[in-house]
């Protein structure tokens, strides 16, 4: 039981806190981003519904490339089912365990254009959602995928758009945060901000 907890307080927190501070971060390196977001969550009021999320499709872009460039989960362990053969035809006997990294997969240059830039806008430009449906792994592919995958692409750019709908964020003069894999995908020392209200 203790274990179940641990996993869904991980999983359902630590997770989406991550997401939403680099995705934070990445909206102060990018200020006309931030403006576009912004604008976009000025017509926000204080009793919205879900229904809100259809006006939110830029600030949902700008967190979908956030996860693309910083997955919370920045690798997972999975046990072959069957021998079989994967990646340029090596064979995996069953039961083997390998390693799946979103983090390279997500900057890999074969599937992604320009892979490690801040782009929001591919979302809207990429053909027939392949990069979406091959390559694009936060919440982990097939029957293995997060359960809360759905709600954290509801939450993540609805709190997004309602934090800089209040304020203006900026990081002059702080230190610029280090990716650190542990389960989750923080920075060394933290992300600082400056939160200037609007």
């Amino acid at each position: 039981m203790v274990d179940q907890v641990m996993i869904f307080f991980l999983a359902g927190h630590e997770t989406s806190a991550a997401a939403l501070s680099w995705a934070l971060y990445l909206l102060v390196r990018y200020p006309h981003f931030q403006d576009q977001v912004a604008q976009e969550a000025s017509h926000l009021t204080g009793s919205d519904d879900f229904a809100a999320m259809r006006n939110l499709s830029f600030t949902r872009d700008v967190f979908r490339e956030t996860l693309r460039l910083y997955p919370p989960v920045p690798m997972m362990v999975r046990e072959v089912g069957q021998t079989g053969e994967v990646f340029r035809g090596r064979r995996v006997p069953k039961n083997s365990l390998i390693i799946i990294s979103p983090w390279y997969v997500q900057r890999h240059n074969r599937i992604w254009e320009r892979p490690d830039e801040f782009d929001p806008l591919r979302w809207q430009e990429m053909p027939a959602a392949d990069c979406q449906r091959q390559a694009f792994l936060p919440f982990s592919s097939g029957p293995r995928i997060c359960p809360g995958a759905g709600f954290a692409m509801v939450e993540g750019p609805y709190l997004l758009a309602r934090i800089v709908q209040k304020y203006r964020l900026s990081c002059q003069d702080l230190p610029v945060p280090q990716p650190l894999a542990h389960l989750t995908l923080r920075a060394r020392s933290g992300i600082y901000l400056r939160f200037d209200p609007r």
